[in-house]
């Protein structure tokens, strides 16, 4: 079984959904205090009208547990970025498809060259880190995995995820960042390599997670 941690925390698909589609809202200017009065059906609904490609995990690998948690420096190198196609964004941002893989990238290449270059707004992720620089926290993530599968990938948060590793980058200090992670169900094709390398990450006792 899929470890969460002494400080991991289970939540409902409700609650996750609810805090994704928020910071949906927020990125055009809507009223967020209406979700209250929304069923999950409602807010599901929508989340995938906005979100069809990030939050397609929600109905391919129900049922799906959810906890929410923070995240160790270790944890948070190992995370992958958004699936995708090849070269393509995210995928084309990061050279082994890691947030910290683009990071490096984004300290270390010209952002004007690189944004054209990827179509990632990497802007966006150095605010972020100069956000985090003058004390700021930033909104939680949303992490998603296969049950017994290895890294998560992060369905919502990149250029947030991509900037916590910026700072670290920057000055050597990690901020302990908070996330939702959803553990879904495991198809059988999935990769055999994958299944035991999960197993083998849970059995060190109070090592990362994956």
């Amino acid at each position: 079984m899929d470890v969460f941690g002494s400080d991991g925390e289970r939540v409902t698909e409700e609650e996750l959904v609810k805090h994704w589609l928020a910071l949906e809202r927020e990125k055009t200017g809507l009223d967020t205090t209406a979700l209250d009065g929304m069923s999950r059906r409602e807010a599901l609904d929508e989340l995938l009208e906005r979100k069809p490609g990030a939050a397609a995990f929600l109905w391919r690998a129900s049922p799906i547990e959810w906890s929410r948690m923070t995240l160790s420096r270790t944890e948070f190198e190992r995370l992958r970025v958004v699936g995708g196609p090849e070269g393509l964004l995210w995928q084309a941002l990061s050279p082994d498809g890691t947030v910290m893989g683009a990071a490096e990238r984004v300290e270390n290449e010209d952002l004007v060259v690189l944004g054209a270059e990827t179509g990632v707004d990497v802007e966006r992720v150095v605010a972020f880190a100069d956000e985090l620089a003058t004390g700021g926290e930033l909104a939680e993530l949303v992490l998603t995995k296969r049950r017994g599968s290895g890294s998560p990938r992060v369905a919502d948060g990149n250029h947030r995820a991509t900037a916590v590793c910026l700072h670290l980058l920057r000055t050597g200090e990690y901020r302990p960042q908070r996330a939702y992670l959803g553990i879904g169900k495991n198809p059988v094709l999935t990769p055999l390599y994958e299944r035991i390398r999960g197993v083998f990450s849970r059995l060190r006792p109070g090592g990362p997670r994956w």
